[in-house]
């Protein structure tokens, strides 16, 4: 009786850490290590950016592609091209990162939160905050 219920908890707990579609949230692991850049791009870059229309070559919206191995060097020191004077990520500050203010809703982004047409749940956009603040390397 005491394994089923465990596991029955673990499924509660493992249900609710998705965002949806059955891919868990990326959430800070604990002892306040960030996530690599590795896994948001496994679990958000990729699903739910760089897709056809998107931040995807060719053609990415705002020459920014999101595709494996090019977030970085898409994101990380590089100017906004929407809203001058603003970096896209600036390593430490997620603040100050547009990516973030765009993911996040900020009231200074130009044009609509993203990702366009779908929201990021509260982890995914706290994986990101973290990955930025601790950095952003390219890890």
């Amino acid at each position: 009786m005491r394994i089923r219920a465990a596991l029955t908890l673990c499924s509660l707990v493992l249900a609710g850490a998705c965002g949806g579609d059955g891919v868990l949230d990326p959430v800070v692991p604990p002892g306040g290590n960030a996530p690599t850049l590795s896994s948001l791009q496994s679990s958000i870059f990729t699903p739910k950016c760089a897709v056809p229309g998107c931040h995807l070559d060719p053609g990415a919206e705002q020459g920014m592609d999101l595709s494996a191995w090019k977030t970085w060097a898409h994101t990380v020191g590089v100017d906004v091209t929407e809203l001058p004077g603003y970096e896209r990520v600036v390593a430490g500050s997620s603040a100050d990162s547009y990516l973030y203010m765009k993911i996040a809703a900020d009231p200074r982004i130009v044009g609509v939160q993203m990702p366009f047409g779908g929201m990021l749940t509260a982890g995914e956009i706290e994986a990101v905050r973290a990955w930025i603040d601790a950095g952003a390397e390219n890890n």
